[in-house]
């Protein structure tokens, strides 16, 4: 009996194709409008996730900060304390940080600026190549997403011994070097803290993305990129001959939990500084930012497709118009029908199963529009990032893709739409006298 009213009820649709169209638009409409906005709310989250963490998003950040006073009187003869050598945080310290936890920490990326400078040759004026100066842990690359072109990276051994060599971006050999291989070319940079030499020992493929737009109404030739030399060393030549850290970036597992990482970091380091009555740690992660804008992105999702599913209403309205039209159409039939012995139950059933039926086909066809146009305007937004910001399309990770929950609820309520939009017309149709249905014209 049911597969005999699910015949009779898409007989019924397709006798009257343009009407059953229009019957469904409001579900269509409703449907489609629920899917591509949890498609885009469910992109933006993961595509925002993706490309933090591709850029850096599951790194603790950490700092050295000051106590500060609890109460206003100690306030109100407070003065930000000088920082001495053991109030920085040592690289015995960053050891002892990862044999503690070995499976979330993996290393330090730490880097401090010496000055802006420039790289002159002294037998032709016309070459030379502006530079920013960093000092930088080995990890620093890694942790920046550079990738060596020539030479090598910067070593711990390097660090250690405050050696004078460098790593320059590949665009500052082109500029400077032209076609000779520069590693292990030595140069000289002026820089606001003096004139210093180095040694090239590897070159860095540049990427504005990383270090801010370039400004093209500079010359290629004078605009600025960044040369990476110890951190030690860099300490060393600013006076400072610090071996500790101030600012740094843990490297965290690429399976680690950032969260209980950043809180084992906190823990191990409160433990260290607890003797330290001026000075403490902070640590944090870009994880808990991303969840409160993960939060407000769900908010403002199911905000707005609660605002498009009202069409789902409106949809509805418009099919328990039709069935009432329907029902009136064969009302003979109904007549004949009970009169051959259908109970009023089986009745009602048919029409509750009709108004299902159609609010699930128009609850079918805006899934697939839906997912259609979702698809569509995930095409539009990487066209857009390849040639409108193509410096940055390389660490844009897109993920589009619908919301499996989303299409679920969709057909969940499109079917809960026709059953409680075709249930008054299916019980008024349920309680027709057999004498009057078949009297009627």
């Amino acid at each position: 009996m049911f597969l005999e009213n699910i015949k009779e009820a898409f007989a019924s649709i397709l006798s009257n194709k343009m009407r059953s169209l229009l019957t469904m638009l409001g579900i269509i409409i409703g449907v489609s409008s629920v899917i591509i906005i949890t498609t885009i709310g469910g992109s933006i989250q993961s595509t925002l996730t993706a490309t933090l963490n591709s850029m850096g998003g599951n790194m603790i950040s950490a700092y050295v900060q000051a106590r500060y006073p609890e109460t206003e009187e100690e306030w109100a003869t407070w003065t930000y304390p000088d920082m001495r050598d053991e109030d920085y945080v040592s690289q015995e310290m960053i050891d002892g940080l990862m044999e503690a936890y070995p499976d979330e920490i993996t290393g330090i990326a730490a880097q401090n600026y010496l000055g802006s400078g420039q790289v002159k040759d002294d037998a032709d004026a016309d070459i030379y190549a502006n530079v920013n100066v960093n000092g930088i842990t080995p990890e620093y690359l890694d942790y920046m997403k550079l990738k060596i072109r020539k030479g090598r990276n910067l070593t711990s051994e390097d660090n250690k011994r405050k050696k004078r060599v460098c790593v320059v971006a590949d665009t500052m050999v082109k500029n400077y070097f032209g076609e000779k291989n520069p590693i292990g070319e030595q140069i000289s940079v002026a820089t606001e803290a003096g004139v210093f030499e180095f040694v090239i020992v590897g070159v860095y493929e540049y990427n504005p993305a990383l270090f801010g737009r370039v400004d093209v109404t500079v010359a290629e030739k004078d605009r600025s990129t960044e040369m990476m030399i110890p951190l030690q060393t860099c300490f060393k030549l600013q006076g400072k001959d610090q071996s500790g850290y101030e600012y740094f970036n843990l490297m965290v597992a690429p399976l680690a939990d950032v969260e209980k990482a950043t809180a084992d970091v906190m823990s191990y380091f409160e433990e260290i500084y607890a003797r330290n009555d001026k000075f403490n740690i902070y640590a944090y992660n870009m994880a808990s930012d991303m969840g409160m804008i993960n939060t407000v992105i769900n908010v403002i999702t199911i905000a707005v497709s609660g605002i498009a599913a009202i069409s789902l209403i409106v949809g509805g309205v418009g099919v328990m118009n039709i069935m009432l039209v329907s029902i009136t159409e064969r009302t003979r039939e109904i007549g004949v029908r009970m009169a051959l012995g259908a109970k009023r139950r089986i009745i009602r059933m048919q029409f509750v199963i009709e108004a299902i039926v159609l609010c699930l086909i128009g609850g079918m066809i805006g899934i697939l529009i839906g997912i259609g146009i979702g698809a569509l305007l995930g095409q539009v937004a990487g066209f857009v990032i390849q040639n409108m910001y193509a410096d940055y399309a390389n660490y844009i990770i897109m993920d589009i893709h619908p919301s499996a929950t989303a299409i679920g609820l969709s057909l969940f309520f499109s079917m809960l739409t026709g059953v409680f939009f075709g249930y008054y017309p299916a019980n008024k149709a349920a309680k027709m006298e057999v004498i009057d249905a078949l009297r009627y014209e």
